[in-house]
């Protein structure tokens, strides 16, 4: 297994440990109606540490363990892998944006009326979410890309 498919694997298996409870945690605060700022702001940043420790420790672990040289410049293989996930992370990061820009901006009524307190703040707090999760999917999506690639050409 190549170090930047040992890479692939870390990112899919932190990002979905850390970040599926962070968004669980924040629907399930929406739904119950009980957003809080404050208290998505800390989790926000308390996970993104955890996924960064963890990332950064086991990346590091990975490469004490490799014996070859890791600053290898990518091969024609690797460079098309790439390309291939990229292309497919763009058309879904693309995808996924739109269509929650559009369905937050058809329940802007329903998600105000939800939150009276504080019908803005908790609109901004969703679409950002909204947004970040997208962005989560999607980096999920190329990773996943690049784990399936090389096995497939392995």
């Amino acid at each position: 297994m190549s170090f930047r498919e040992k890479n692939a694997w870390i990112v899919v298996l932190t990002t979905l440990a850390v970040w599926i409870y962070y968004f669980a945690a924040f629907w399930l605060d929406v739904f119950s109606r009980q957003l809080d700022g404050g208290q998505v702001l800390t989790r926000f940043l308390i996970c993104m540490d955890i996924s960064l420790m963890v990332m950064i420790g086991l990346n590091i672990a990975t490469s004490i363990m490799i014996s070859k040289n890791i600053d290898t410049p990518p091969n024609e293989l690797e460079r098309q892998i790439e390309a291939r996930a990229d292309r497919i992370g763009f058309k879904l990061l693309e995808a996924l944006v739109s269509l929650g820009l559009i369905s937050g901006l058809l329940a802007t009524d329903t998600i105000r009326t939800a939150f009276p307190a504080d019908p803005a703040g908790s609109l901004a707090l969703i679409f950002a979410n909204g947004i970040l999760m997208a962005l989560v999917v999607t980096e999920v999506m190329r990773e996943t890309v690049h784990i399936v690639s090389f096995r497939v050409t392995a």
